[in-house]
């Protein structure tokens, strides 16, 4: 057995850690090589544990929860793979005014672990009556890659940073802190998090009270959406980043239109494919694995994707998900 290894388990524990797990059972693109070692974790406690075992041994270190948005290398990952599962989620405070005696809700704090699947949080929320995640029914991940991403329904504009209250974080260092939602300069698509490294350990979202029936029909609706624009089969979600509004202007796009999917629509992609990797029908901004899609097929159908929208309209695409193990 390898000293790592051995160190690994004396200090998480015996019979945790898996060796060479092939990631492609953990993707949503089900695609990617084995990872070096791998281990499930179920508490804070654990996660920051963990990390901090890799670090003494000098292993790098790549945490996940539902394994959207993301490919992995066909040649795996080295170093310690972390299954985010912590999963606790509970309402953490209320306010609002008496009347006979009962409480009247007018807002309300949600805590929720980083390995929260975000839709399991959304369905909760709705269901204590609190605005403010229900347009991201039907999203895929975690709590953590919701936040990471800063996540939305593009339909309403709505983000999931919007609701964001305060968050803990466990820093590239060790120490623990919490921040507000200030400290995390959510813009499309992005957090603060893609720059620092940092990893989140949990959030608190601040909800308003609302109409559930209300809440409920505009969850369908996102919902709905989602499933009618959105191509079934394996995939990692939208590929590419929509371009800014200043790069819409000058092509120009019909109506100011940013969206990556267009342009490569526009050039002519749909359904352009290489290996078992091709880019859908249905929704251009999908790369979907039509049965054995290597990382190297999707990634070459990447670079093909950027040099073709670059020479037709003179705009750069840039990846939204994110390449591990390169």
């Amino acid at each position: 057995m390898d000293k790592k290894l051995q160190e690994l388990e004396k200090i998480l524990g015996k019979h945790r850690m898996r060796v060479d797990e092939p990631m492609s059972a953990h993707t949503t693109f089900k695609i990617g090589g084995p990872a070096q070692y791998y281990l499930d974790v179920a508490t804070i406690d654990d996660l920051v544990k963990a990390v901090a075992a890799a670090k003494k041994l000098n292993l790098s270190v790549f945490i996940f929860g539902g394994g959207s948005n993301v490919i992995v290398a066909d040649s795996g990952i080295r170093g310690l793979v972390i299954k985010n599962n912590c999963r606790r989620f509970e309402m953490a405070s209320m306010t609002g005014k008496i009347k006979n005696r009962q409480l009247n809700v007018d807002r309300a704090l949600v805590y929720a672990e980083s390995g929260v699947i975000m839709n399991q949080l959304v369905r909760f929320t709705i269901d204590q009556g609190l605005s403010g995640l229900e347009y991201q029914l039907g999203l895929p991940g975690t709590v953590g890659g919701a936040v990471y991403m800063n996540s939305n329904f593009p339909k309403k504009d709505a983000y999931v940073g919007d609701s964001l209250y305060r968050a803990k974080l466990l820093a590239k260092d060790g120490t623990i802190h919490e921040v507000d939602n200030s400290y995390f300069h959510f813009a499309y698509d992005k957090s603060i998090l893609q720059e620092t490294g940092e990893i989140l350990l949990s959030a608190v979202f601040r909800l308003d009270k609302e109409d559930k029936k209300l809440l409920w029909e505009r969850g369908t609706e996102a919902l709905k959406y989602r499933d009618s624009t959105q191509p079934k089969g394996a995939s990692a979600g939208c590929t590419f980043r929509n371009i800014s509004i200043v790069d819409a202007m000058a092509i120009p796009t019909p109506q100011r239109i940013t969206s990556a999917g267009y342009l490569i629509d526009k050039a002519g992609l749909k359904g352009k494919r290489i290996g078992d990797a091709m880019i859908s029908t249905m929704h251009a901004n999908f790369i979907l694995n039509m049965g054995q899609a290597r990382a190297q097929d999707v990634l070459t159908l990447v670079e093909l994707i950027k040099s073709e929208v670059n020479k037709k309209f003179r705009a750069p695409l840039h990846l939204e998900v994110k390449t591990v193990g390169f």
